[in-house]
């Protein structure tokens, strides 16, 4: 999608309207302008990440090493069956949510104008949709919710910028999704403000300095002017973040579970997510109406990987070739059963435990892992988490209690959609070995580029430096073509303006700039060559 510059500075995607195969989501232009329906495969493709990574690298010295290993915090994401289930489940609630919200229709326009009459009236009235949609998302801290929600909702642009529909004017911006975070002192005014703060960032408007800013006005008499802004932008989605911060026994806990109420039932048909910890549970089900309106989408219980789980192996699989030692070694039965038993299956600490492990070979001099060294890094580094992690591998009820962050609870009456794990965790495995082979394929690439910059008259050193430097800074897959001009620029350090000045960046030895010249004083190419020594034309005989 093209981006444009709004008048404001703020940058949008501009709107291009696909054809929609389910009919309900057609004539809609908020939801012809959103992205493709993804399947499954094109799921594990957009969301998959995994960090630049040469095995030369092992043989670089420690301290090189130490930051190289900080890759994985940044660059390694691998995607998992419970990634692909909540994908679905938000693209779904997006595209719901908006069935009823078509700007073109005539109900539209009066939304706003009945939004208006309740900010200048400073009553709440229920929307006319109350069936909004809604997601509960609850798990231990460290499961990856939150980011697997980012990820997510950024194969959605956040603001898209419309102009013209079926030859028709049609200005307006479009906020497809909002991601707030519940205040720890469970203020509804903070939650506001926040709302105001996050809609100024993106759309470039003021309205944390006409309402936030504005003391007189309650958290309650915003409620109509949150509703209104959120018409006006045509949001898509609100992602409420920490919702286990609310204390459902505090007055600022009880005002805000009847905020999200209220907003729910103003918004008219926006979906509502919201994350948290196993503490949640009991601040969502202490508001029936509340864990209700969560429920649109089933409650997602996000539960640590369990041993035998296929889950546990593809994760661990995806991440253990990302070995930045001496001595890598092949995951083992007994490798991944220490690293689960040292993290009880939640992701976050596995992959802590893994980088800390590989800083602890390098700085042992062992370079390699052993369960002995992993078992020794848990114990030492992951004292904070121990406790908790003790309850876990207790299974009493009582002890995880007292943790609500790793409470592995089961609600009763939870009924959700299974999702074929054998077909996903097969194409998962194809995305890997297509990995595998782009890898192969890369290493190839690597080499012809380089032999041909040595033609060139780059050395080889250097060649190679270039060539890997394009490679990883490249978001696409390279042609040798293309991959050998980059790398050629990079390598004499010119700017693409000055490289195509002809010959006058080409080493001395660059077979074009000899034949260049040679036919500027009237020589011909072979004779060129010859005379630069390049074509051999006598031989010793007696020698052959």
């Amino acid at each position: 999608m093209s981006k444009i510059q709004l008048p404001n500075g703020i940058q949008a995607v501009q709107a291009r309207y696909t054809y929609q195969e389910i009919s309900d989501y057609r004539d809609n232009p908020l939801l012809e302008a959103l992205p493709p329906i993804l399947s499954k495969s094109e799921v594990i493709q957009a969301m998959a990440q995994y960090p630049y990574f040469d095995p030369s690298e092992g043989q670089m010295d420690a301290h090189y090493r130490f930051h190289l290993i900080q890759r994985l915090f940044s660059s390694f994401f691998q995607p998992l069956p419970v990634h692909l289930d909540l994908e679905s489940r938000i693209s779904r609630l997006i595209r719901q949510g908006y069935i009823s919200r078509n700007p073109l229709a005539a109900h539209h326009n009066e939304s706003l104008i009945k939004g208006y009459e309740d900010i200048v009236s400073g009553r709440i009235a229920l929307s006319q949709n109350t069936t909004a949609a809604g997601l509960t998302i609850i798990g231990a801290s460290g499961m990856g919710k939150s980011t697997t929600v980012n990820r997510i909702l950024h194969l959605y642009p956040q603001v898209v910028a419309h102009s013209i529909y079926n030859g028709q004017h049609f200005n307006q911006l479009q906020t497809v999704w909002l991601k707030l975070e519940c205040p720890h002192d469970s203020s509804v005014r903070g939650l506001v403000n926040n709302f105001f703060a996050q809609m100024d960032a993106i759309l470039g408007t003021d309205y944390f300095a006409k309402f936030g800013k504005n003391r007189r006005l309650s958290a309650q008499s915003l409620l109509p002017v949150v509703s209104q802004i959120c018409r006006n932008s045509c949001l898509g989605l609100l992602v409420i973040d920490e919702i286990q911060n609310l204390n459902a026994r505090s007055s600022g806990g009880e005002q805000m579970l009847n905020f999200f109420v209220s907003l729910s039932n103003t918004l008219g048909g926006i979906p509502l997510i919201f994350i948290g910890t196993p503490k949640a549970v009991s601040v969502l089900q202490s508001e029936f109406r509340q864990a209700r309106r969560g429920s649109g989408q089933g409650d997602l219980i996000w539960q640590p990987m369990k041993r035998e789980d296929r889950n546990w192996h593809l994760f661990l699989q995806g991440m253990w070739e990302y070995q930045w030692l001496r001595k890598p070694v092949p995951l083992t039965n007994e490798l991944s059963n220490c690293i689960y038993e040292q993290s009880c299956g939640i992701s976050d600490i596995a992959v802590k435990l893994f980088v800390m492990s590989q800083i602890r070979a390098i700085t042992s001099g062992k370079e390699e892992l052993t369960t002995e060294l992993i078992t020794q890094v848990a114990k030492e580094s992951l004292k904070l988490v121990q406790p908790m992690l003790n309850a876990m591998r207790s299974g009493n009820p009582a002890k995880i209690a007292k943790y609500g962050d790793i409470n592995t609870i089961n609600i009763e009456g939870f009924v959700t959609a299974e999702q074929n794990k054998v077909e996903v965790s097969a194409l998962i495995d194809d995305f890997q070995k297509q990995r595998q082979e782009q890898k192969a394929n890369t290493e190839k690439l690597k080499t012809n580029a380089i032999f041909r910059l040595s033609i060139l008259g780059i050395e080889e050193k250097e060649a190679r430096s270039s060539v890997e430097k394009v490679i990883a800074s490249s978001s696409g897959q390279l042609g040798l073509k293309e991959l050998v001009q980059k790398a050629y620029k990079l390598s004499i350090n010119v700017s693409d303006d000055e490289v195509e000045l002809s010959g006058k960046y080409r080493p001395q030895n660059d077979l074009r700039r000899i034949v260049q010249q040679g036919k500027e004083q009237g020589i011909s190419a072979i004779q060129a060559l010859t005379d630069a020594g390049f074509v051999q034309t006598e031989f010793d005989l007696g020698a052959v």
